[in-house]
């Protein structure tokens, strides 16, 4: 396997991804009020999102139809569009956006019915058979708003991907425009990363095409598994926009990571945390004494992995599961695995018996 660096398509993404920023400091304000995770880097981070807001309030109305105001982003315009027309060949912003405007109503559509079937499978790998349902589904919009009806998401999410289904073109026009009005304040905001953006790229592929796997899982601590990497080429983005997040994106051999670009600093911090044993159990502990958390890891324990699932199975929305499935990972009873090309979720039973074990002989020690 080996490693490479797309300073270009980093750029791209970045701009895809910056108005997503209107709603990122709930995110990360939400995410701020967790216990063991008041770090510092926050106050500089929500400066940054403050200054952004502000900078972006004028197109606000129109950024709120094509990004879900929702704490996880759930499908956004532009991912769902991506997944299948990629940023991957393009030379600039405008090149990409150039190409969105050639896409008629059957291409937006494809797209969007594509990335919600492989989103509701849980599938990383192209497959021509979800690619044929996506094409059906581009023909028959009845059956499409059905689908869109039964998702686990906000009413307003659905009632946006109503509106662009019917117009497709016309809400891609609008897309595009309101994008080319974004462009100048993007422009002026990335200018402070990109050097920066370019010297960590190289050095990241550059270490992990040197350490391998295990490269992978020394830097994350071992939140993300070496089982996600694909056998040939990982693509990788840094995102000066989602700084402190990593997301992999795309299906199979297509698919790439989106590193932020503050996520060495969040390592460290991480790991100095859970370097603390007894903070560590505390955390583990505190997690599943959430009921919600307790239902979510016994589910993931009997083998279902689809945050979709999960959210039907308690009866909430995916957006909690996704808030939940994130305090889990950070208290690592849960990892990230990779199984028959398909990205799930694992219960570390390893971990679980160990502190386990480890509360029983601290407890033994006190009494004798």
């Amino acid at each position: 396997m080996n490693f490479n660096f797309y300073p270009i398509e980093s750029r791209i993404f970045d701009f895809l991804v910056f108005p997503s920023l209107i709603s990122e400091k709930e995110r990360y304000e939400k995410s701020k009020e967790e216990d063991g995770f008041k770090v510092p880097y926050f106050s500089d981070y929500l400066d940054l999102l403050n200054r952004v807001e502000v900078q972006l309030e004028p197109y606000i109305k129109d950024i709120n139809i094509y990004y879900m105001n929702n704490l996880h982003r759930e499908y956004d315009f532009i991912d769902m569009i991506s997944s299948l027309y990629m940023i991957f060949g393009h030379k600039s912003e405008k090149e990409y956006l150039d190409m969105l405007l050639g896409l008629d109503d059957k291409d937006i559509i494809k797209s969007i019915a594509y990335s919600i079937i492989s989103d509701n499978e849980n599938s990383v790998n192209y497959s021509e058979e979800l690619m044929n349902r996506a094409k059906a589904l581009s023909l028959n919009k009845s059956e499409l708003i059905s689908l869109i009806k039964d998702l686990p998401t906000e009413a307003s999410s659905k009632w946006n991907l109503f509106l662009i289904i019917e117009e497709p073109v016309k809400y891609m026009k609008m897309y595009v425009d309101l994008m080319y009005k974004v462009l100048p304040i993007f422009t002026d905001f990335y200018k402070s990363y990109e050097e920066e953006v370019g010297r960590y790229g190289q050095y990241l592929a550059e270490f992990l095409n040197e350490n391998g796997a295990k490269g992978l899982e020394e830097k994350t601590y071992s939140i993300l598994d070496s089982k996600i990497l694909n056998d040939e080429e990982n693509r990788i983005l840094i995102s000066s926009v989602l700084q402190y997040g990593i997301f992999i994106t795309g299906a199979g051999q297509y698919s790439y990571m989106s590193w932020g670009l503050k996520m060495d600093e969040a390592f460290k911090i991480m790991k100095e945390a859970n370097e603390n044993k007894i903070n560590e159990r505390v955390q583990v502990f505190k997690n599943l004494g959430d009921k919600t958390r307790y239902e979510v890891v016994r589910l993931i324990a009997s083998g279902q992995t689809s945050t979709k699932e999960i959210a039907q199975a308690l009866g909430v929305s995916s957006a909690t599961i996704s808030y939940h499935l994130n305090n889990l990972l950070q208290a690592k009873i849960i990892k990230i695995d990779r199984t028959d090309n398909r990205y799930g979720y694992v219960v570390d039973h390893e971990l679980l018996e160990l502190i386990c074990n480890e509360l029983m002989k601290d407890l033994n020690n006190l009494k004798n």
